[in-house]
């Protein structure tokens, strides 16, 4: 009892804080707010406890009238084609569109739109732009007005001081209220934990999509609510198996997964989750409203078969991912389930969000519907994803007849190949559509899109088929032998039919569009011959075919445990993204006869107003595409298959092919690729390349890596120097051959204006720094690697460097980090311009990785007994955190100055490769909202000494980082901009208190949830945890794009005081790290609701 009472005096407390958001601060005029409340919020006598009480009770006077709105059918222009037509000549089509771009921050015309295009029923307020950025997008940490008046008064400093201070009042008290629980012993009942974990899953997946809906950015909604629904599936599927969608309970239901009455049980806890992240995101954002409904010109029932399709395509991946025995044997699970899952949203999102609004999930559709109570579109839309669970249920069994449940998976089973072809079918068929529909809809990520899609089938039936869906990719596995003759024969026929009937379902849609009048259809960009678009298609199928036979056909490495391969699906996926993004603009990026087909048949089917190509572009391209398959078997052959394979030719080879397909791919993207995917795409080819040519050569792919190996002796001199060989080759070909594909266009490398050589010097050292000092970690450490239990995340971690670096100093220095790529870019130099000279700084950079590493790491040392007993010193232990926290804020503040489309996105790629290097140092904490979670959360897994240190040592570095940003911003083409820590336009310091409350809060509990909980005993043969640093980082993405617009979703106190250091407003800095401070200490006590078991064996 005594623990039941504290629970719900935390949850009073926590209500009371929620209702308190709606009245404001007197800052800003809400239509639902009378004159009493305006003058109650600028009442800072009253005593704290009075305070809360009268704002809760005000607010639910009042809440009728804050639930109020007229229906808006404005959506945010998101501009990008992925298929060529007659009247497009920017960009290419079918898989590989070069993008959209992103909205500003603050748009100048109000407008938002999520996943689905659906609107706030009003916008009130008006969107000030940041100087020169129309690209920009929502940032995690540009906080505040990018342009304050140069004369602010001291009237001004004054109101702001007023307007902060009830929130400071309301935050300190929440804080020293919420530290009592946190520290408290108060846990649930294990019966009831499952029910909280899928009301918490639910209410922070809706709170993320209602955010995006109502100041979300239309280019980076579907990642941030994919990443969200990732991170809280990862987190609760020990507990309740992570359904949160009543559609995957009913799926798993029929497939004897989940009892008859559990289901019903998840439904009301679902519902009632979403209804109250609805209730919560409508008071931050009052009085604008969601509304749930087709996108027009579609049709309601255009509408409800995406709906199907697309909640069918979540529930299938959930029933064969999480659900499978085998793909999950009970001693060796999976952990690649929730990214899986996750990315469907992705593949989605984008591809009907323009059509339906793309919800997919009851939950999501009724509280989306709130403002008629779920009886408008939310009960036919939530009926219809029920469909879609139901047939998922009937298909997962139709390919997967050994699935009983209750019983063991029979060890000797082998599909057979009827079973094998409805399995190419569904994936062929669910990536082509994905496709289309990307295509018609105007996506603003058609290649990102068809990749998640892609990724997510192959995770999903790669062990019944092998996972082709790709004619090419068949013809690669034929000639490497992994597939035999006639079953390749019957795949790309099937493969080929798939393709075409997705074509004709997207031939439907496209007569209903907007575009019915524009052609899409399979032929060379605007500008580009035919010829050049063959060779861009067969090279960029040959990375995607190379990686299928590199990651999916090889054996298992003895340093590997687990028979599980968790990166497989998610590198054959990254391929289209790299190669989509890369020449969507010169060939469309198809990289699959199946896809070409299918939009060939789209184009014969629905042909808009101008003629046809001829067919002849269709034969080129699929023969081209074949062609890609059968070198890719060739090299293979040769890199991993013949007795060259263990000498140093064949290493040579592979980091010659590996460092060819990166400089390829970033002078692709430099002169044809989207500025708000270009960094995406070359992370993407440098990961697949890594995980390809790892095994043979280390894939190192970069002089300045094998430079930093070789000081800190983990590469033999001799092969470094044959290393640079290859890789600085490898990128003057690379060079050679983006030049002859864009003639007369070329790339050039200097820095970039208005900045000097210094800056860009200094930003290419720190980043080269950052990668090689990635790379030591994650693929060398002794720590990192046992003998015998190896990490699979190594090239995850290494190629999202690029994403950190490369949107927050491309603008700058035009981001290499590595000096084949300085060569291959400064080609027409032959390397003796500027490239030279960043080649040196990037060595500069690899030198400092070795020192800081061997600083970090002083156990590398050690023998493997010495290794099992070190226990890293406090000082270690407290550079580490400095390591990660300063390039956590670096990268934001660079992001935030230089107006970076993808704030988010880069913030959330430099926590997670930092996390997944420092990790086992000292816990990768670099937040002091997590380190208070973590201490306060008992279990001995932060002791308040270190809690100490480590918080102290954050904030130092966050103002260190933001010193450094700051002589950036002075040298940079904003540096009038001001970027202020405050609340954005039309929001007030309750508004942006409470969203960095729950989305710290959500960061801070994922990191107690994956990162410092102990999986059940016997479930994993590995002890190596794949996923933890990619859940802390999506963290950043889903509440950095979702509350960008509210607070600038910092989630930390460090980056609050990095931005401060930009201009310092004490008022604001405390509001703000008093909100981060409290979302971390209930996140303490969320994971006592959620697992208790967790307590109960520390007791023990």
């Amino acid at each position: 009892m005594v623990a039941s009472a504290r629970t719900l005096g935390a949850l009073a407390l926590f209500a009371a804080a929620l209702v308190a958001a709606g009245s404001g601060d007197g800052s800003r005029a809400r239509t639902c707010a009378s004159e009493g409340c305006q003058a109650l919020a600028a009442d800072t006598r009253a005593d704290s406890a009075e305070y809360l009480l009268q704002l809760s009770v005000h607010n639910l006077q009042n809440s009728s009238a804050s639930l109020t709105g007229n229906s808006s059918s404005d959506s945010s222009s998101t501009v990008g084609s992925s298929a060529k037509s007659a009247t497009d000549t920017t960009s290419g089509g079918a898989a590989g569109a070069a993008g959209a771009s992103a909205s500003a921050r603050r748009s100048a015309s109000g407008k938002a739109s999520v996943v689905g295009h659906l609107a706030p029923d009003h916008v009130a307020r008006d969107h000030a732009k940041i100087p020169e950025s129309g690209d920009a997008t929502v940032a995690v940490a540009q906080v505040g007005v990018a342009t304050a008046a140069a004369e602010a008064s001291a009237a001004e400093a004054s109101q702001v001081a007023r307007a902060t201070w009830p929130p400071i009042v309301i935050g300190a008290v929440m804080l020293c209220t919420l530290l009592g629980f946190a520290m408290a012993p108060a846990v649930l009942p294990a019966a009831l934990a499952k029910y909280v974990a899928e009301f918490l899953g639910t209410f922070v997946l809706v709170l993320t999509v209602s955010n995006c809906v109502l100041g979300g950015n239309p280019v980076w909604n579907a990642t941030a609510i994919a990443c969200s629904l990732m991170v809280m599936i990862y987190a609760t599927g020990a507990v309740s198996g992570g359904n949160l969608n009543p559609a995957v309970s009913l799926a798993l239901g029929l497939t004897g997964n989940l009892e008859l009455i559990e289901v019903i049980k998840y439904w009301v806890a679902q519902i009632l989750g979403g209804l109250a992240a609805a209730a919560v995101a409508c008071s931050i954002h009052a009085p604008n409203m969601v509304s749930l409904a087709p996108v027009a010109p579609f049709s309601g029932s255009h509408a409800m078969v995406v709906e199907v399709i697309y909640t069918f395509m979540l529930c299938f991946v959930v029933l064969n991912c999480a659900a499978s025995k085998q793909n999950n044997s009970p001693t060796d699970g999976n952990q690649f389930f929730a990214l899986a899952i996750g990315f469907v949203i992705v593949a989605g999102g984008y591809a009907v969000g323009g059509i339906s609004g793309a919800a997919f999930n009851p939950a999501v559709a009724i509280a989306l519907d709130v403002k008629h109570a779920g009886f408008s579109w939310g009960i036919w839309y939530g009926l219809f994803e029920l469909i879609g669970g139901a047939l998922a249920a009937l298909l997962y069994k139709i390919v997967r007849p050994a699935e009983k449940s209750g019983g063991d998976f029979p060890s000797d089973y082998q599909a057979t190949l009827p079973t094998k072809l409805m399995s190419e079918f569904l994936g062929t068929f669910m990536l082509v559509i994905t496709v289309g529909l990307n295509i018609i809809t105007g996506s603003a990520a058609t290649a990102f899109s068809a990749a998640a899609s892609l990724m997510c089938m192959i995770y999903s039936l790669g062990n019944v088929s092998g996972a082709h869906f790709n004619p090419a990719v068949t013809v690669a596995c034929v000639c490497r032998g992994a597939c035999g003759v006639k079953d390749g024969v019957a795949y790309a026929l099937v493969q080929t039919i798939a393709g075409c009937c997705a074509g004709l379902v997207a031939g439907v849609f496209h007569a209903a569009s907007s575009n019915k009048d524009i052609t899409y259809a399979l032929k060379p960009g605007a500008g580009y011959t035919f010829s050049a678009a063959c060779f861009a298609e067969l090279f960029f199928t040959f990375v995607l075919a190379y990686t299928v036979l590199a990651t999916a056909t090889i054996a298992k490495p003895s340093s590997q445990p687990t028979s599980q391969n968790f990166y497989f699906g998610l590198s054959i996926g990254s391929c289209v993204t790299a190669g989509g993004f890369a020449i969507g603009a010169v060939s469309g990026g198809e990289l699959n006869p199946a896809v070409s087909a299918g939009i060939a048949m789209l184009g014969t089917m629905s042909p808009g107003s101008d003629p046809l190509p001829p067919y002849t572009y269709l034969v080129g391209f699929i023969l081209v595409e074949l062609l890609g398959g059968l070198c890719a078997a060739a090299v293979f052959r040769f890199s991993h298959q013949s007795p060259a394979a263990s000498n140093e030719a064949a290493a040579l080879v592979c980091e010659f092919v590996g460092t060819f397909a990166l400089v390829f791919t970033v002078g692709c993207c430099v002169i044809s690729g989207s500025s708000t995917w270009n960094a995406t795409a070359i992370a993407a080819v440098l990961m697949v390349m890594i995980y390809s040519t790892g095994p043979v050569s280390g894939g190192n792919l970069n002089p300045a890596v094998s430079l930093s190996l070789g000081l800190t002796g983990g590469l033999p001199w001799p092969k470094v120097f044959q290393y640079w060989v290859a890789q600085l080759l490898a990128g003057a070909a690379a060079g050679g051959a983006y030049v002859a594909l864009f003639a007369p266009k070329t790339a050039t490398l200097a820095p970039v204006t208005p900045f000097s050589w210094p800056y860009a010097l200094l930003a290419e050292a720190i980043y080269t720094c950052m990668l090689c000092f990635v790379v030591l970690n994650c693929a060398a450490s002794k720590r990192n690697n046992p003998r015998m239990d190896g990490n699979q995340f190594f090239a995850l971690a290494i190629g999202f460097v690029i994403i950190a670096g490369g949107y927050a100093a491309g603008n700058i220095s035009g981001a290499c980090f590595n000096p084949s790529v300085a060569l291959g870019v400064d080609i027409k130099h032959v390397g003796f311009h500027w490239g030279i000279v960043w080649a040196l700084a990037e060595m500069l950079g690899a030198a400092m990785a070795a020192a800081l590493y061997r600083a970090v790491r002083p156990d590398e040392k050690l023998s493997d007994d010495q290794l099992d007993a070190y226990e890293p010193s406090l000082s270690t232990k407290c550079l580490s955190e400095f390591l990660g926290t300063f390039m956590l804020v670096l990268t934001v503040g660079l992001n935030v100055v230089m107006a970076s489309p993808a704030v988010a996105w880069s913030a959330a790629a430099s926590l997670m490769c930092m996390i997944y290097s420092l990790g086992g140092v000292s816990g990768g904490h670099f937040n002091p909202a997590v380190t208070l979670a973590v201490v306060t959360s008992g279990r001995g897994k932060c002791s308040s000494r270190d809690g100490v240190a480590y918080t102290a040592t954050q904030l130092l570095a966050g103002f260190a980082a933001g010193l450094v940003t700051k002589l950036f911003h002075a040298a940079g083409p904003n540096s009038e901009a001001k970027h202020l820590l405050q609340p954005g336009e039309g929001h007030s310091f309750i508004d942006a208190g409470l969203a960095e409350f729950f989305f710290t809060a959500v960061l801070a509990y994922i990191v107690l949830a994956v990162a410092t909980t102990t999986p059940e005993p016997g479930t994993l043969k590995t002890k190596q945890n794949f996923q933890f640093a990619l859940c802390i980082g999506s963290c950043v993405t889903a509440g950095g794009f979702a509350i960008g617009s509210v607070s600038g979703g910092e989630l930390n106190p460090a980056v609050a005081v990095g931005i401060s250091t930009q201009a310092l407003s004490l008022g604001s800095l405390v509001c703000f790290v008093l909100w981060e401070l409290c979302g971390g200490l209930i996140s303490s006590i969320a994971l006592r609701l959620t697992h208790p078991g967790e307590f109960t064996q520390a007791k023990a």
